[in-house]
């Protein structure tokens, strides 16, 4: 009995042997399986990783690109600038190269105008007060032959119309001391002490009707101190009177043999008498007198038809005359001429 015991007890533990070994192979399977997914799944996530880090690394090469682009460009903008401002730098030291120079040519001719010697032209008739400060700028007395149309109507001894049109009531020698008329002679004897030696002249006064003022009845020599001295002498004992006939006086000079080269105007408005229908009238509107004007306009023009004979004009004060000046500028400058209106002060 005590045999039989000891056999069943060998057989159960050879079975306990095998059931824990195989227990330990189903352990083992079951550790390396476990293992096995989750290595699975650590590279699963370090791939996902690796492709991320990869699209970063594409941005952040093409941010470096896009800076590197953006460097290069700002360096050569840079460049640029430092081009032009070289070339600023070097227009400036030619600027100021050139600056110096023109300083040192006009000190040169400054100097060189500090030696020259103005010579005063030589007056062929004395006047009174009057010197070189007195010349007016821009009116030059010239010309082969001078004719010289002077306005001695009544309107020539005062500078209103009102004081004017009582002048008419005044005696010849209150109108001869008129202060207007005084000036006109003055203005007179400053254009005949200017024509140069070597040209002719002729002074023709007008008022209703014209008449020669210088001695005879043509062309005057201002080399000749009697033509000059007759001149004076003649104007200085007229008395201003009547009204303004400027066609009177301007056919007269135009009608001189040979024509003259150069006309100086003195007078102080438009007329108011003529050939027109219009001033044939007891009264004359304003626009007539600007017709009377046009008319000898006109016959300038038909004279000269190239108009190549100048019309000097000095234009004296008078009220009441506002269109004169305008007028008159429009006529002188159709023949290249000039119009002044003279300070109170000159001559």
């Amino acid at each position: 009995m005590a045999v039989k015991r000891k056999t069943e007890s060998t057989a159960l533990a050879f079975l306990d042997i095998i059931s824990c070994g195989l227990g330990a192979v189903i352990l083992i399977f079951l550790i390396i399986k476990h293992n096995i997914n989750t290595g699975s799944e650590q590279t699963d996530d370090l791939q996902s990783q690796l492709a991320s880090m990869i699209e970063q690394t594409k941005d952040l090469s093409a941010e470096m690109e896009g800076l590197r682009q953006q460097n290069s460009d700002t360096e050569q903008a840079g460049k640029s600038m430092e081009d032009q401002l070289v070339d600023a730098k070097g227009k400036l030291a030619s600027l100021s190269r050139q600056n110096a120079s023109e300083k040192e040519q006009n000190k040169i001719a400054e100097g060189a105008i500090e030696e020259i010697e103005i010579a005063t032209p030589v007056d062929q008739v004395t006047l009174q007060g009057t010197g070189q400060a007195n010349y007016i700028i821009g009116m030059k007395v010239e010309g082969q032959r001078i004719a010289v149309v002077i306005d001695h109507s009544t309107s020539m001894t005062y500078p209103t119309l009102e004081r004017a049109i009582l002048a008419k009531f005044d005696t010849d020698a209150q109108r001869q001391n008129a202060p207007k008329w005084q000036r006109t002679l003055r203005v007179a004897k400053w254009l005949l002490a200017r024509i140069p030696t070597q040209s002719q002249f002729a002074f023709i006064g007008f008022n209703d009707k014209a008449g020669m003022i210088s001695p005879g009845t043509s062309w005057s020599s201002a080399a000749n101190q009697g033509d000059l001295g007759g001149t004076v002498q003649n104007i200085s004992v007229l008395a201003p009177t009547g009204g303004t006939n400027l066609e009177a006086g301007m056919r007269m000079a135009l009608n001189m043999t040979p024509r003259p080269t150069n006309i100086y105007v003195v007078t102080d408005g438009l007329p108011t008498q003529g050939s027109a229908y219009c001033a044939k009238k007891r009264s004359i509107t304003p626009k007539c007198r600007e017709s009377l004007l046009s008319n000898i306009s006109s016959h300038l023009q038909k004279v000269f038809p190239g108009g190549n004979v100048p019309i000097n004009v000095i234009l004296l004060p008078m009220t009441g005359d506002p269109n004169a000046q305008a007028l008159y500028w429009g006529w002188a400058n159709m023949t290249k001429g000039l119009v002044l209106s003279p300070s109170e002060q000159w001559p």
